[in-house]
């Protein structure tokens, strides 16, 4: 994986008001972490981590008064409208050191079972591996095309590259392509509402005979 360099600076412990300074001066606060070292408050410029996380870096090498430390980006905070990075979290690692990270599913293909008249659906949009840093990969391939209608891909079924674990249960569903919806099953469906809309007309009418037998 690409490591991205990134020129950063530090900031004093500060706290909302001087972290609301940074972001209205294009800066985002950051904290780095690990490795039994002293945490260390930094800022990042706005527009350089936007285009990293956009271009899908898990990698930042931050320099630091002309010295540079690899990172991983474990935590990131972005505003109401998921737009704005807010704040991160990175932690220090060892390009060969092993780490456990949540990395996209990409899809590729169209299930037989689409052809069939179904309906693909995805359960899991990413999955937990574990691999050396430099082989964090920025998303994992699935392919769907042998999918047959009724049936689901499971985590046990996707291949990675050597040296990439994956850590989510192999019995998790993954995909699955739903059968085509009847009209026989959309008239159950349907009929099963009006019965269940109706019940209570029953019991208010149950009601009102038996306070007139008590009258």
């Amino acid at each position: 994986m690409e490591t991205v360099v990134i020129a950063a600076e530090r900031r004093g412990a500060g706290g909302r008001r001087a972290n609301q300074y940074l972001r209205k001066n294009g800066r985002v606060p950051a904290i780095i972490y690990g490795h039994k070292k002293e945490p260390e408050a930094i800022s990042l410029p706005h527009h350089d981590l936007a285009v990293a996380l956009g271009h899908g870096a898990r990698m930042l090498e931050v320099q630091i008064e002309g010295s540079g430390q690899n990172v991983l980006i474990k935590d990131v905070q972005y505003d109401y409208l998921g737009v704005d990075v807010l704040h991160v979290d990175l932690t220090r690692v060892d390009l060969t050191e092993m780490v456990q990270v949540r990395v996209p599913i990409e899809y590729r293909g169209e299930p037989v079972g689409v052809h069939e008249g179904g309906q693909l659906e995805h359960h899991l949009m990413e999955l937990e591996v574990e691999c050396q840093t430099v082989q964090i990969p920025k998303s994992i391939r699935v392919r769907v095309d042998a999918i047959k209608l009724g049936e689901s891909l499971y985590v046990r079924d996707v291949q990675t590259e050597p040296g990439i674990k994956i850590i989510t249960h192999g019995d998790e569903a993954v995909c699955t392509v739903r059968p085509p919806v009847t009209a026989a099953a959309t008239v159950e469906e349907e009929a099963a509402e009006e019965e269940g809309a109706a019940e209570p007309e029953v019991i208010g009418r149950g009601k009102e005979e038996s306070e007139a037998e008590q009258g």
